[in-house]
C-alpha cells in the first residue's frame, strides 16, 4: 500500500515502508478525535442552559461549590446527569489522546516499550469507560456519583465486564455493524492472542511478568533486550491500532450526537472517510464503500490529464479517504477532489428530497 500523504516521509523513515500508510491512518484517527473534541469545546456542545426560577435557586447557586453540587442539591438530576456526562467527555478523551499520540509518536522512533506503555492506559482503561457511557449512561451516572472507586475497581470492572460493556456501546452507535465486541477484547484482553495487545502492554510496563503465556525466560527482561531492528512488532499491531482508534472514534461521536453536535452530516462523513479507509487497508477483497463512491460520485471522477473517468481503487482510497488527492487509474496523476464539499452537497440534496416527498 503507498503512502497516503498524510504524515512527511521524515518521520516514517524508521517504519518499514509496508506499513506507512497504516502508520498514517492511525495518526489520522487520532487527529479526528482531537478535532472534533475541540470543535464540540468550541460549540459548547457539552454546555447546558440552568432555569433558576427562584431568588432562593439564585443564592443556592452561589453557595455551591460547583453547578454539578447545585443540580444535585435542588433534585435536577436530568441536568446533573447530562451535565457530568459531557464534563467527563471532555475531559477524558484529551488525556486518552496525549497517551495515544505518545505512543505512535514512539513508533516512529521504534520505541517499542514506550509505545505499548502509553498505549495501554487509553485503551484498557479509557476506552471502557467511554464504552460504558455509550452504553447506559444513566445506570453510569448512578454508580459513577454514589461509589465511584468500587464501581471502577478491576475487581468490578474487570476484562468480561468491560466485554459487555463495548458489545451494548457498539449496539448504540451508528454504522458500527462491523465492530465487533469479540475482536475488540481479543485484541485488549486476550494474552493466547499473539496479534493482540495484552502481552505487550503488560511487558512494556512490567520487567517480569508470570502469565503462562507472556511468562518471561531465563536470562531476560521482558523488551529490555528486544532489538529494535526488528519488525516483528509493526507487522502484528497496525490493524489492531486502527480498529481501537477507529471503535474510539465511533463512541465519540455516539456521545456528541447526545449532546446535541449541530453537525450530524459532518459526522456521518468522517464515519464514511474512516470506515472506507480502514476497509481498503486491512479487510480482504473489494471496499464496499469505495465501491459505492464510484457509483454515487463516478461522474465526477475524471483525470484533468488524461480526461479518462478515474475509478477509485483498495491501492487508492485511502489517500482519497484521507487527503481528498485521487490517482488516475490511467495515467497515474494526481489532483484534488472536493470530496468533503461533494458529500455535504450530496447530504444537502438528499434531505431536501425527503421534505419535498
Amino acid at each position: 500500500m503507498p503512502q497516503i500523504g498524510y504524515l512527511s516521509e521524515d518521520r516514517l523513515q524508521n517504519i518499514p515502508k509496508r506499513h506507512w500508510a497504516a502508520h498514517e491512518f492511525s495518526f489520522y484517527l487520532h487527529d479526528l478525535i482531537a478535532h472534533l473534541a475541540s470543535a464540540a469545546e468550541q460549540s459548547g456542545a457539552g454546555h447546558i442552559q440552568i432555569q433558576l426560577d427562584t431568588e432562593k435557586d439564585v443564592e443556592a447557586l452561589k453557595a455551591a461549590s460547583n453547578p454539578i453540587d447545585f443540580l444535585s442539591a435542588t433534585g435536577r438530576t436530568d441536568e446533573e446527569r447530562r451535565l457530568m456526562v459531557n464534563h467527563i467527555c471532555a475531559a477524558l478523551l484529551p488525556d486518552m489522546l496525549h497517551f495515544i499520540h505518545a505512543g505512535l509518536t514512539a513508533l516512529e522512533k521504534r520505541k517499542f516499550t514506550l509505545a505499548f506503555a502509553c498505549f495501554r492506559k487509553p485503551f484498557t482503561e479509557g476506552l471502557p469507560l467511554i464504552a460504558l457511557l455509550c452504553a447506559d449512561e444513566e445506570n453510569f451516572f448512578t454508580k459513577f456519583k454514589s461509589d465511584p472507586v468500587g464501581f471502577l475497581d478491576s475487581g468490578n470492572f474487570n476484562r468480561p465486564t468491560k466485554r459487555l460493556a463495548i458489545e451494548a456501546a457498539i449496539a448504540k452507535c451508528s454504522d458500527a455493524s462491523f465492530m465487533s465486541a469479540d475482536l475488540l477484547h481479543a485484541y485488549l484482553f486476550d494474552f493466547t492472542n499473539t496479534s493482540g495487545f495484552a502481552g505487550l502492554f503488560d511487558k512494556a510496563m512490567h520487567l517480569v511478568t508470570r502469565n503462562h503465556n507472556i511468562k518471561t525466560e531465563a536470562y531476560n527482561l521482558n523488551l529490555i533486550f528486544k532489538d529494535p531492528r526488528q519488525n516483528d512488532i509493526y507487522d502484528a499491531s497496525y490493524q489492531g491500532l486502527s480498529y481501537v482508534l477507529l471503535c474510539i472514534h465511533l463512541m465519540q461521536i455516539e456521545l456528541l450526537k447526545r449532546m446535541q453536535f449541530p453537525a450530524d452530516d459532518y459526522l456521518k462523513q468522517l464515519n464514511i472517510r474512516a470506515a472506507g479507509t480502514y476497509q481498503a487497508l486491512f479487510l480482504k477483497g473489494r471496499s464496499k464503500i469505495a465501491s459505492s463512491m464510484n457509483e454515487t460520485l463516478g461522474e465526477l471522477m475524471k483525470c484533468p490529464i488524461c480526461h479518462e473517468r478515474v475509478r477509485l481503487k483498495k491501492r487508492t482510497a485511502p489517500m482519497f479517504f484521507v487527503t481528498e488527492n485521487l490517482e488516475c487509474d490511467q495515467c497515474g496523476h494526481v489532483s484534488q477532489f472536493p470530496l468533503a464539499w461533494l458529500m455535504s452537497n450530496n447530504t444537502d440534496d438528499e434531505a431536501n428530497r425527503q421534505k419535498s416527498d
